[in-house]
């Protein structure tokens, strides 16, 4: 693709040979366009600059006029810098004349409330590519553009390096290119997207992923406004061989209201987003500091799996024990060397003390220092391990050697880290490979921490006067939803129904599990939730089974209305524990897979869940249904159909919007449900 890029919609924006600055004052050196004008002069642009405003700009290098009509040719990019009441026409008169591309500055828009002057200023735009507006502009260092008024640009930088930056908050983006060039990162772009009006943080990553110079995307959201756009952002990326790396605001009720009050962009929901992320490679992180990491990484090629198999390699037992635990904890594993991995390092001869994992070298491994080299290439070759960790001390001495061990462990296809503690003063700093060497075990614990250990999934507590919360809609109850689900292949626990007591009494002595112990519900769509308004009763024997449904069903009749309300009792069943799955259909990211802890324990914010998004595929589903199994001691291949099941009822009820299956009981051949629920799309009804 880069051979088409400059045809694409947004090489003029990236990559404008005249550029065109409104709101230029000749009086006032601190007003925005000015700023702006003086800083495209300063950054060495060498295109066309033209200064639009009411007093002609005293300098040789810049035309000045006081409208766009002037110009006898459209600019390819025009910046608006003045107040918002002016930026419409000043959009109208750019798309009039032909402008590709532009960048507005300008706020007061749907981030103060006014949505409507933002509507305005979108139909003025036309189909131009526009940034903003609310932004603080963009970055393309290899062309020499700095179109943004941040003082951080008028410092000294490093050279322009493999990254680019697409901002939701102008000022934290230029904050974390601070960071990453504080780290030995450069960066080549930065945008700030602001309100997103009409391109958005995927539209800018789309074509910025293509760009054979950037090799990792950072991002800081706010809000997602395209997730289809994001996902496919993150498996371009990952098949081209790059990263994409996030920070996202609204994993907290106080996060989203300030993201609410910044840019207009209303943070999604944080358990959609890390389901999105984690499906589509892109590594969220919840810190500055975490971002810079994972971006360390990246150079790296960092792909690991869930519990990656490390190679420990150390010349202290000491340190390798330590090195063992944390990745351990982090969720990584240190297994067994093969046998043809132990035997090729034998016959290397470099191990004196153990050629397990950790592999200790002894205290005189500085004797075999030459032959370092062959043993981390053996690593870099073992198929059972996905990476390598490499501890050494002090090494005064042995300078050169260490350096050299440095560049292997840089070079190697396997992910390889080298922490150099005690390195002599400077030494780290000027082996100029901060993605490969690493002061101390703690630091490597922190940059590895985002490659091994995903984003948490823990839910935002909903706030229920919440403007955007759904509003109630028609439900399926058990009655009703359970038939759908066993037609889709979910087993379902038996049940009866009636409308009285003396029914649902005769209708179990009807059954064959007359003498079991039983659950007796009320089954109403005015009582979604019954287990809160005391419609549930538990473990009931035949002698207590009237006196049980009359008093449920006297709670019916005090709080339903419903002429289909009614009975239901089913056998209890004897099992080992609970798991809840479910699904619902989300405006922004789509249609989501949850599942989780079940019975009371799915209340808990902090109990264990896991989300996919659709379209998911097979690795995702039997990703998921492993997950499970290891966390809730369900077999994960009847987990993993009633996945399939769940997407398949998905599929042919376009007008589900929402699956509850609360609780599914883990039992000896499988999974069944007791409980169900179905939520209609609001325009539906029964």
């Amino acid at each position: 693709m880069p051979d088409s890029l400059p045809s694409h919609r947004l090489h003029s924006l990236f990559e404008p040979k005249s550029i065109a600055v409104v709101g230029v004052s000749a009086t006032q050196p601190l007003s925005w366009g000015r700023l702006t004008l003086d800083r495209l002069l300063a950054c060495g642009f060498s295109g066309e600059l033209v200064a639009v405003g009411r007093q002609p700009v005293e300098s040789p290098s810049v035309v000045s006029v006081r409208s766009l009509s002037e110009l006898s040719a459209p600019p390819d990019l025009v910046v608006v810098a003045t107040p918002a009441e002016a930026a419409p026409g000043v959009l109208a008169e750019a798309n009039a004349i032909g402008v590709g591309a532009a960048v507005v500055f300008s706020a007061g828009f749907s981030e103060a409330g006014d949505t409507l002057s933002e509507q305005r200023l979108r139909e003025a735009a036309g189909d131009m590519a526009v940034l903003g507006p609310n932004c603080l502009g963009l970055v393309n260092h290899a062309a020499g553009i700095q179109l943004s008024t941040s003082g951080f640009l008028g410092r000294p930088r490093r050279a322009e390096g493999p990254v680019a930056i697409i901002t939701q908050s102008g000022a934290l983006g230029f904050v974390l290119a601070d960071l990453l060039e504080k780290a030995e990162i450069g960066y080549t772009y930065y945008a700030s997207v602001g309100n997103e009006m009409c391109l958005t943080t995927a539209d800018l990553g789309g074509y910025l992923v293509e760009r054979p110079e950037v090799e990792t995307i950072v991002l800081y959201l706010e809000g997602v406004r395209d997730a289809a756009g994001l996902r496919e952002l993150g498996e371009r990326a990952r098949a081209l061989g790059k990263s994409v790396v996030a920070l996202a605001v609204g994993s907290s009720e106080g996060g989203r209201r300030s993201a609410l009050s910044h840019t207009a962009a209303v943070a999604g929901d944080y358990t959609l987003l890390s389901a999105l992320c984690r499906q589509a490679g892109i590594l969220l992180v919840r810190t500055d500091d975490e971002l810079v990491d994972a971006v360390l990484c990246g150079p790296k090629g960092c792909r690991l799996p869930e519990s990656p198999a490390f190679a420990v390699l150390t010349m202290s037992g000491g340190a390798g024990g330590v090195l063992a635990d944390s990745l351990t904890t982090m969720g990584a594993r240190i297994p067994a060397l093969s046998e043809p991995t132990r035997r090729r390092i034998t016959e290397i001869g470099t191990v004196e003390a153990g050629d397990l994992n950790p592999i200790d070298l002894g205290g005189n491994f500085f004797r075999s220092l030459d032959s370092f080299h062959a043993l981390i290439r053996v690593l870099d070759d073992a198929d059972e391990i996905d990476a390598v960790v490499v501890y050494l001390t002090f090494g005064d001495y042995f300078v050169d050697k260490f350096r050299d061990i440095a560049e292997t462990c840089a070079a190697t296809a396997t992910p390889t880290w080298f922490i150099w503690t005690g390195a002599p003063e400077g030494e780290i700093t000027r082996s100029r490979r901060p993605e490969t060497v690493i002061p101390s075990i703690g630091a490597f614990v922190r940059r590895t921490s985002t490659a091994i250990r995903p984003a948490s999934t823990k839910p935002v507590a909903q706030d229920p006067d919440d403007q955007h919360s759904p509003a109630l809609r028609t439900v399926l109850t058990e009655l009703h939803a359970a038939p759908v689900l066993i037609d889709a292949g979910i087993r379902h626990v038996p049940m009866v129904a009636a409308t009285t007591p003396d029914g649902i009494v005769t209708a179990v002595d009807d059954t064959d599990w007359a003498g079991a112990r039983m659950v007796v519900k009320g089954d109403s769509r005015q009582a979604p939730h019954r287990a809160d308004l005391g419609l549930l009763r538990i473990d009931i024997t035949r002698a207590d089974l009237l006196s049980a449904a009359a008093e449920i069903h006297d709670r019916l009749n005090e709080f339903c209305d419903d002429a289909e309300a009614r009975l239901v009792a089913q056998p209890l069943l004897e099992h080992r524990g609970e798991i809840a799955l479910g699904a619902v259909r989300d405006p922004i990211y789509g249609t989501a897979v949850v599942l989780g802890a079940g019975g009371a324990r799915a209340e808990d914010r902090s109990a264990p869940r896991r989300t996919i998004l659709l379209p998911a595929t097979t690795e995702d589903i039997d990703g998921l249904a492993t997950w499970a199994s290891a966390e809730f001691d369900c077999d994960a291949a009847s987990t993993a159909g009633a996945i399939r099941s769940l997407i398949a009822v998905l599929r042919d009820h376009p007008d589900y919007h929402e699956i509850d299956i609360n609780p599914l009981c883990v039992v000896d051949d499988g999974i069944v449900a007791v409980d169900a629920l179905i939520t209609l799309a609001d325009n539906d009804t029964h």
